[in-house]
């Protein structure tokens, strides 16, 4: 078979096996004989978190390696990562180590970056890229990896956040780490918060604990593991929403031009109280997705947190063989009211099969019995109602229980195995005819997360913030008492209709000085409406200059989107090579010195703070690990003490490199119990020979626990 054709269904078979990857992928080949290739491994993966407003900023610290491919250190490789981003995020930097040294990329046009890139790839030197291919993916390739070696690299991008009443949330990059060929044993967080942002946590795990953590250098922070498990899942990294009576406004002076940016929260801001009143009918195919039962009730649990009020009121109802209807009456949505209904549940509410007619009615004869007043949110994954002449039958039926009609809004968060039907000129997937007609004819909505790019949180809590009905023929303007506004960018684009619960996020210029004025005009209740806030400037934080990459970033995309005309090109490519902001014209290139590429000083490797790894909750604060020094250069101190002493017998200490195999061991004296133990490490093998430049790892080994920390070699 011809080296193309074999390349061309192996990274065919990879796509079709991993569907939920979609652009996403990872390999290596030698560029010389390009038949010798394979999947690559990201042997480490660290994170670091900064609230930038309305974007969190992500710095992405990938180390790659091809591990059992079956190259050595003959062997010089090429890296081809493609991955996607959520649309409208911004990628502003990218970072190459070269040995210790670490090379912030230059960015240039795609044309000269690329003949730059191709010519050192024929030379065998050093460089890496980094292209926009579209408005959500991208192309990142490493020359040279040596066989048996591992190149860091690090991303740093914005990415847009979603807002509710509660929380601020953004996606984490969970796809791309799954392009690797073996699994990540954990993905490390490290989140810097100001006063304005605080209560770091995984909003799919909020047991997952963010430690807090103080540095002389990298000063006061807050660390997390995200154990293998559970990466398999997409994941919202979440903080406390700063909003002032619904409205959150910061600033950025003293560029070329004033920045502010906005998160408006329509209920809030204009003093509008709809009270809801939602009955959740949990649905379940344990065939239909990857996301666990535990994680649906958990999404749910935690949207009824973010988006409901006091004066708001719930139920669950879960498929079982027979219905199970948590209350037979409204549940306060307070605080305490949740938690007390969600830990009062069976430890298995939920069956594997759906029983999506008998919940439906259900549901619907709950609220009937309620005074008909109320709504529902089915989340569902089931395709059990996929033809049409099924799914009409049933629409009938259900309509015919309700007097007046329900809304019945609907999550549908299927992702495989789901069958298509042919109707009307059309393909359906799943049960997506069913819940597309259901939802028009009882005025709701329906989120999937087949095609859409959605990840499961965004849907529910797409549901979520439409329940409380909307404002139609809606205008926001904004301006100042002494100047104006120009030049805004919307991140959720302002419609006609708005929900009353869906935040309004908008990044914009102004000249002169404050109060904020924001004009809202509307129609609620057929009602028509024009409301002045006035925001003085002591409620107006400020920010930093990442604003202007942010309107940059803006700009070029809706620059992007237009017919591409030389000069609207040229005007793209300055702006991004202007502010740092990757465009679909433009590329990071990082060099080796030798070729023009500048050493970074003031490049600080974040990666360094992951030091002891606790994943569980079996690794407590009874024992302690530490090494000094730690970056070390010819030998470091290895220490491990014990509240109590303890038996070495069963016990073995270890140094693994990053590809996991055992570079040295330690055999302490077992004579007796001990509380403190001591190693002294020079860099050798255990064959005696010097270790290479790079990141190991220490690791103690009892029958109950494990203990790491990571060491930093630079010769």
């Amino acid at each position: 078979m011809n080296t193309f054709v074999r390349k061309y269904l192996a990274v065919i078979l990879f796509l079709t096996f991993n569907n939920l990857y979609a652009y996403n992928w990872l390999w290596v080949e030698d560029p010389k004989m390009p038949w010798r290739d394979g999947q690559g491994t990201i042997e480490e993966a660290v994170i670091s978190v900064r609230p930038q407003g309305i974007y969190m900023e992500y710095g992405l610290y990938l180390t790659f390696s091809a591990r059992n491919l079956n190259f050595s250190n003959l062997d010089t490789l090429e890296v081809q990562f493609y991955f996607e981003l959520p649309e409208e995020s911004i990628v502003r930097d990218s970072w190459l180590w070269v040995g210790e040294d670490i090379i912030r990329a230059i960015i240039m046009d795609k044309w000269t970056a690329s003949t730059i890139y191709d010519t050192i790839v024929d030379r065998r030197q050093d460089p890496s890229i980094l292209l926009k291919q579209s408005s959500s993916q991208y192309e990142l390739r490493i020359f040279p990896m040596v066989g048996n070696e591992t190149r860091k690299v690090k991303i740093t991008y914005l990415v847009p956040t979603q807002w509710n009443l509660d929380c601020v949330t953004a996606p984490l990059p969970t796809n791309l780490l799954r392009t690797s060929k073996y699994p990540l044993t954990a993905l490390y967080l490290l989140t810097w918060l100001d006063p304005d942002w605080q209560n770091p946590q995984i909003v799919e795990y909020p047991n997952i604990n963010f430690q807090f953590r103080s540095d002389t250098l990298y000063g006061e922070y807050y660390q997390a593991g995200i154990p293998q498990t559970s990466l398999q899942l997409s994941l919202n990294y979440a903080v406390d929403a700063p909003l002032n009576n619904g409205i959150y406004i910061n600033k950025f002076e003293g560029g070329s031009e004033n920045l502010y940016q906005l998160a408006f929260v329509p209920s809030l801001a204009l003093n509008i109280e709809a009270p809801v009143k939602l009955a959740v009918l949990f649905d379940y195919d344990v065939s239909n997705s990857d996301i666990s039962k535990s994680d649906v009730i958990n999404t749910v649990r935690a949207n009824l947190h973010a988006n409901l009020a006091e004066n708001d009121s719930f139920n669950l109802i879960f498929t079982q063989l027979n219905i199970y209807r948590v209350s037979e009456d409204w549940i306060p949505a307070d605080s305490l009211s949740i938690e007390n209904t969600f830990a009062s549940i069976p430890s298995n509410p939920l069956a594997d099969y759906s029983n999506l007619p008998s919940l439906l009615s259900n549901g619907i004869e709950f609220v009937n019995n309620q005074g008909h007043d109320g709504s529902l949110l089915l989340v569902s994954n089931s395709d059990m109602l996929g033809d049409f002449q099924v799914a009409n039958d049933i629409i009938d039926d259900l309509l015919n229980l309700m007097d007046p009609v329900l809304p019945i809004h609907v999550a549908d968060y299927q992702t495989k195995n789901y069958p298509y039907y042919w109707v009307g000129g059309r393909s359906w997937y799943g049960n997506e005819y069913f819940y597309t007609n259901i939802t028009r004819l009882t005025s709701a909505n329906y989120y999937r997360m087949i095609n859409s790019g959605y990840t499961f949180s965004q849907i529910i809590s797409s549901c979520f913030q439409s329940l409380s009905g909307f404002i139609s023929s809606f205008d926001l303007y904004t301006t100042l008492q002494n100047g104006f506004c120009y030049g805004r960018f919307y991140l959720n684009p302002l419609s006609y209709t708005t929900y009353l619960n869906r935040p309004i996020l908008q990044i914009g210029k102004f000249y002169g000085t404050f109060p904020f004025i924001i004009q809202a005009s509307g129609i609620y209740q057929n009602e028509p409406f024009s409301q002045q806030i006035l925001v003085p400037e002591s409620n107006i934080l400020s920010t930093d200059s990442t604003s202007e990459e942010m309107w940059v970033g803006n700009y070029i995309s809706s620059l992007e989107s237009q017919n591409q005309t030389n000069t609207i090109i040229s005007e793209i490519i300055d702006q991004s090579i202007n502010e740092r902001v990757i465009s679909i014209y433009t590329a990071f290139l990082c060099l080796d010195p030798e070729r023009g590429g500048e050493v970074c000083y003031d490049c600080f490797d974040e990666t360094q703070l992951v030091g002891i790894q606790e994943m569980d909750s079996s690794v407590d604060d009874d024992s302690l690990l530490q090494a000094h020094p730690n970056p070390f250069n010819s030998h470091t101190t290895i220490k491990f003490s014990f509240k109590e002493n303890a038996n070495l017998k069963d016990m073995s200490f270890k140094i693994f490199n990053i590809l996991g195999q055992v570079v040295r061991s330690f055999k302490p004296d077992v004579g007796s119990a001990q509380r403190k133990i001591e190693f002294d490490w020079d860099g050798t093998s255990d064959s005696n020979t010097t270790v290479a430049t790079g990141t190991y790892f220490f690791m103690v080994q009892s029958p109950e626990k494990q203990y790491t920390i990571k060491l930093l070699l630079i010769k």
